[in-house]
């Protein structure tokens, strides 16, 4: 009989967890609550309706105006009066917004900035009171007002509708507008008059917060003071559920459906209440339980399942679509370290102590720190708790292994026994328990129906926290830092045979954070480098064939298999689990658990599988209690938004909210001003790890690499047009669609159009000022020339008329004939210089000729291409080799004798140099050489060098003093 109680007790032990759980459950405990003050929004105190528009932005209705976050950023729209804002609707690509006496909406300019119209525009509609509710009905908005409702169309079609006293509330329900009168009670719009429905005067005077469908043919009517009504639109009767009384208590000021599945009220006296459809509590979300405030005066659902509550002082967002919750914060329990559901209690082992609570007051989402007892005699650190075969509950604590039943615990090991780490029964022996511990392993015993302490195992002294048995009976243990042991036993496992150690060898890395768990049966060993398995055949460690599953992502160092074969792991940052399929493969799955991620406690990680569809986890301030949640698309398609571009020296931002919006006004900046900073947002709230990656078309030749940058900044930007692109990706994977802003920098002025245009005018009137100059030189060096002769001649003439009166006529003779051979020269000479003169006449002409058809030229595209042709032709022209041909005959006739007897005293001079002699016997520079011979000045001061060298000149000799003398 006794073995038979045993038996029931133990099953009962084991299908606890799922009977507790067969009714589902949403929460154990608090989703993850977001709050905004008025510091991270620079606003008002007090927020009053919320709504997200199509791109994922929020707006909400504040004192101080209309508030905008982007899920990075809150901003406060240009502020239009200065009363405070109660309603806002975003509404295709506009924002409505309501305040007293005054309505109207904000609207994107060419610039994607807001700006913002009233629709208070008559006498009728300019003193309505506070505009509390902006509803979209049949392509209309009625805004509803203390005074009336005003039913908008467009801006040129308003109809007012007066109130028959004062309208606190109106709501849209089953495509019918219901509209509460605190004198006249629930009235009906139709046709745009208001009608009193059957039985609704009944609510004058009391006060209607929320009216929301139950189904198509009732619906819930929940009022600030008298309780909750069930209307079917026949009559009125009390909502009769488990939470009626709960959420009349709290004062109803306001509601919203979640979906057909849940109710979500906001209360005056109690923050924000979700029931499901049935009237059942499922979350209550207050000051003691996450907000900051308990007056929630507005509500909204984003397009992921957050709530967003307008609160009295201050902003929340709910993460009502998680699969986690917390228990920890207000419940002041410690670090999670384990946990266990055993004889209707939940007992919960932290850093503080052994902690229990009833199985309903567990599920209660009422539950307060006070229904968490703390057993007595467990203070300080809990490591374990272990349900033995028999139905006993144990509990390994930093003072040894206690017996817990009920609220009490009855300690086993004797107070020198310090550390009881985890419990592991031998094979085939249920009359011993093997406990690791702080310094090697202890026996506990059967001593009739109890346990008690036999014994500490000698042969082996180190840390046993994590020990798993093999198939051939021995003992697999490891330690954080001196890596495995493998203890073989006597035949009883009541003393240890031998130790052998394996430490760095054998196929392992190293020692570090090595753990060892049982999976189907094998022992498998877990590290930051992977996974391991051991093969006794050759006596060495081996990679397992689950690595695959963890490739280019970081190894667990925890693994468990729960009861459905399912593989779960820890990393150094979150949990995950392999889920195992038909087929014998796993799926890895991460998404759900990201709320915990950076929240473990890191080396002593924990889970406890309940069901197939909860489990639990402890966190460095207490436990997450993670939930299947069918409702939620962790695929979820989301949008980036560039924010804000702007150039460094200027402080307007252009804005591009909506990511499928057209940009109407591509901006452009001068090239002094090319340096920018671009910001940008995704709206996706759910976890702040977004990251994000950026391309500049122009600029870049790929995407930038993954980063959570939420800015790029670029200076110096060339002068072009470019389109910045940018697109982020999620905690899941989930990538959205890239987004594009175009701008343009300005061509610097020197490569404008009008600069290349004024170039072209300046080398024209370049060629024609030297064509001009040119003229002007030839004829002054032409006249020149002739008086020159002139004069010589004059002179020579009288020389040889004195000689004639004193010479002897063979003297007269011989006089005369060097005359004539002087004057033969100078004939030959002037005729050379006037050759030359008529050649560059004749050229010049034909610049001109071409400079003039230039000029006439209006399609400035060519004229670079013609000025260089006619440069092309002056070039030719003075490299012409006939011209040199004729002036070189010239040359050799005039200085015959000179160059004949230069050739005698210097046989060794070149031609070339040669020649340089002639020009400098002529008198001629070195400019003027250097134009004779289409070389540069320089190059004529190398070569006269080089004669002096050939021709032995000193330093002091002048070098045409010496050839004018041979």
């Amino acid at each position: 009989m006794k073995s038979y109680r045993f038996k029931i007790g133990l099953l009962f032990c084991l299908v606890y967890p799922a009977i507790i759980l067969a009714k589902e459950v949403v929460f154990l405990g608090i989703p993850e609550i977001e709050y905004f003050n008025r510091r991270h929004y620079q606003g008002g105190t007090q927020n009053w309706q919320i709504s997200q528009a199509e791109s994922g932005i929020i707006y909400a209705a504040n004192n101080d105006g209309i508030l905008e976050y982007d899920g990075t950023t809150w901003r406060l729209l240009t502020r239009v009066v200065d009363v405070i804002v109660r309603s806002v609707l975003a509404h295709e690509e506009k924002i409505y917004m309501g305040a007293y006496n005054e309505f109207g909406y904000y609207f994107k300019n060419d610039r994607n900035e807001f700006e913002y119209k009233s629709l208070s525009v008559n006498d009728e509609i300019s003193a309505l009171g506070d505009v509390w509710n902006i509803i979209p009905y049949n392509n209309m908005l009625i805004f509803q007002a203390d005074k009336g409702l005003v039913v908008y169309r467009d801006d040129q079609d308003m109809q007012f509708v007066p109130a028959r006293s004062r309208i606190s509330n109106a709501f849209l329900v089953n495509g019918i507008i219901m509209v509460y009168d605190e004198e006249a009670g629930l009235m009906e719009l139709r046709n745009n008059n208001l009608f009193v429905v059957s039985g609704g005067e009944q609510f004058a005077g009391i006060g209607i917060g929320t009216i929301l469908p139950l189904s198509d043919r009732e619906v819930l009517i929940g009022t600030i003071s008298e309780g909750l009504f069930v209307w079917d639109y026949q009559q009125f009767k009390p909502w009769e559920t488990p939470a009626a009384e709960i959420v009349a208590n709290a004062n109803v000021f306001c509601g919203v459906n979640y979906g057909s599945e849940f109710l979500i009220f906001g209360t005056i006296q109690s923050g924000v209440i979700v029931t499901d459809m049935l009237g059942n509590v499922q979350l209550i979300a207050n000051k003691d339980r996450g907000l900051q405030n308990n007056t929630v005066l507005g509500l909204d659902i984003d397009n992921e399942g957050n709530i967003w509550a307008g609160l009295d002082n201050g902003i929340a967002r709910i993460n009502f679509n998680s699969t986690i919750s917390f228990i920890h914060g207000y419940y002041d329990i410690g670090t999670g370290y384990t946990m266990e559901i055993f004889k209707n209690n939940v007992y919960l082992g932290t850093n503080q102590a052994l902690y229990h609570i009833s199985n309903e007051d567990f599920r209660n989402p009422e539950k307060s720190r006070d229904d968490f007892t703390r057993i007595p005699g467990t203070s300080g650190q809990v490591w374990s708790l272990f349900v033995d075969k028999e139905g006993r509950l144990l509990c390994g604590h930093n003072n040894g292994v206690f017996e817990i039943s009920g609220s009490n615990a009855q300690p086993i090991t004797p107070t020198s026994v310090m550390g009881a780490w985890i419990f592991r029964y031998p094979p085939n022996r249920d009359d011993i328990l093997l406990v690791g511990s702080y310094s090697g392993i202890l026996i506990l015993r059967k001593d009739g129906n109890n346990w008690v302490f036999d014994k500490r195992l000698n042969g082996f002294s180190e840390s046993a926290r994590y020990m798993e048995w093999d198939s051939d009976g021995s003992l697999w243990v490891t330690h954080g830092y001196l890596g495995i042991f493998r203890l073989y036993f006597n035949d009883d496992y009541t003393e240890i045979d031998r130790v052998e150690e394996y430490r760095e060898a054998r196929g392992m890395v190293d020692n570090a954070a090595l753990n060892v768990s049982l999976i189907n049966g094998e022992p498998l060993f877990s590290s930051i480098h992977g996974i391991y398995g051991y093969d006794n055949s050759s006596a060495s460690f081996y990679r397992h064939y689950m690595n695959r599953y963890f490739i280019n992502e970081e190894y667990p160092v925890v693994i468990q298999q729960d009861q459905y074969n399912n593989i779960w792991f820890f990393t150094t940052e979150g949990v995950g689990v392999l889920r195992r399929l038909e087929d014998g493969s796993f799926t890895r799955v991460i998404g759900p658990f990201y709320p915990v991620h950076g929240r473990l406690v890191n080396g002593f990680e924990f889970l406890k599988i309940l069901d197939e569809r909860n489990a639990i986890i402890g966190v460095e301030d207490g436990f997450a209690h993670y939930s299947v949640n069918e409702r939620k698309n962790f695929m979820k398609p989301f949008h980036v938004h560039i924010r804000g571009f702007r150039n460094h020296d200027e402080s307007v931002t252009y804005y591009l909210a909506q990511p499928n919006g057209e940009q109407k006004q591509i901006p452009e900046w001068p090239y002094a001003k090319n340096s920018f900073e671009v910001t940008y947002s995704a709206t996706t709230f759910e976890n702040s790890n977004i990251r994000y990656s950026n391309f500049i078309e122009g600029i870049d030749s790929d995407w930038s690499a993954w980063t959570s940058q939420k800015q790029r900044q670029f200076t110096n930007i060339r002068e072009g047009k470019y389109t910045f692109w940018v697109k982020a990706v999620n905690i899941h994977g989930v990538e959205s669609d890239p987004i594009g802003f175009i701008f343009v920098v300005n061509p610097p002025w020197i490569r404008t159009t009008t600069a290349k245009v004024l170039y072209v005018f300046v080398v024209i009137l370049l060629l024609l000022g030297s064509w001009i100059l040119m003229n002007r030189l030839m004829e002054r060096s032409k006249m020149l020339e002739k008086r020159r002769q002139q004069e010589k001649f004059k002179i020579r003439e009288e020389q040889l008329r004195n000689a004639a009166l004193e010479n002897e006529k063979e003297m007269i003779r011989l006089r005369n004939e060097k005359l004539r051979n002087e004057m033969m020269f100078k004939e030959k000479e002037l005729a050379n210089s006037t050759m030359n003169i008529i050649h560059k006449n004749e050229f010049l002409l034909k610049v001109k000729e071409e400079l003039a058809r230039v000029s006439k030229q209006r399609d400035f595209t060519g004229m670079d291409r013609k000025v260089k042709d006619i440069i092309r032709k002056i070039d030719k022209d003075i490299d012409n080799d006939s011209h040199w041909e004729v002036f070189e005959l010239h040359l050799e006739q005039v200085h015959e004798e000179f160059l004949k007897r230069l050739h005698e005293k210097f046989p060794d001079l070149s031609s070339k140099e040669k020649k340089l002699s002639a020009y400098l016997r002529m008198d001629m520079t070195s400019k003027e050489i250097s134009s004779l011979l289409n070389i540069s000045v320089r190059a004529v001061e190398n070569n006269r060098y080089k004669l002096r060298k050939k021709l032995g000149l000193e330093g002091g000799d002048n070098l045409i003093d010496f050839i004018m003398n041979i």
